[in-house]
Order: structure tokens, then sequence, then C-alpha cells
């Protein structure tokens, strides 16, 4: 019987002393917390990157309003969406309204992207928006 107690406690304390297997364990311990920070930063990037696109062709599209005065907002829509080409926002809203009321007349031109989250615990989407507005005749 004393023979069986000492065996378990040796048994217990190679197991104590025993490191083999640390480094898997912390592995799998961190690497689900770097994969989430890995996928946000892309996420980030991405938001950035269609943001600043999205305005990129509201800017142009206004530019367009100012050359092109007699424009109607489908034509001006129509441009936008070919202004796209490259731009990873595809699935961009984009909408010309002409503001007549006062005595400048103003294009203005608005797109929204719903934007969805890579990051799997996030879960939610992000409705970025670009507008631009120009002066493009007086009455």
């Amino acid at each position: 019987m004393m023979f069986k107690i000492n065996s378990i406690i040796n048994k217990a304390r190679t197991c104590a002393i025993n490191d083999r297997g640390a480094a898997a364990v912390e592995f799998a311990l961190i690497f689900p917390v770097f994969i989430m920070f890995v996928l946000g930063i892309i996420d980030f990037g991405r938001i950035y990157w269609i943001k600043s696109s999205m305005q990129f062709v509201v800017e142009q599209s206004t530019r367009h309003a100012m050359v092109n005065t007699s424009i109607t907002e489908a034509a001006l829509e129509t441009y936008a969406y070919a202004q796209q080409t490259g731009v990873s926002a595809s699935g961009a809203v984009f909408d010309a309204d002409i503001d007549d009321s006062g005595a400048i007349n103003y294009m203005t031109i608005t797109g929204t992207y719903s934007f969805t989250f890579l990051t799997p615990l996030v879960g939610t989407t992000l409705t970025l928006d670009a507008k631009s507005v120009t002066p493009i005749s007086e009455d």
C-alpha cells in the first residue's frame, strides 16, 4: 500500500514539473484573440477604403455636374455608378437631387453603402455615407 501511495505522489510530482505541451496550450488560448485582432484591423481598413472610394465617386460626380449644368438627376446617378469602377462598394446606392428652391441651384449627390463586418463576433452592419454638394446655376 505504501508503494502505491509513493507511486501516485511521484507521478503527481512528475506531472507538476513536466511542461511538455505548455506552448500548445498557450497557443490555443491566444490564437482566437490574435485572429480577432487581425480581422478587426482588416475590417477597419475596408471601412476606410470603401468610405474614401465612395467620397471620391460623389465628388467626381458633382464636378461632372458643375461642367454639365443641364444634366438630369438620372444621368448623373448613372455617371456616379460608372465612376465606381475598381471600388469594392459595388453595393453602393447613389442618389442625385437638385435643390432649386433658392436663388442658386445646388446639386447634391449622396452615396450609401451597407457594410458587413468580417469579424464574426461583431455581426452588425454599418451604413457608410458620402455626400457632396455643388452650385450648378443661378436663377
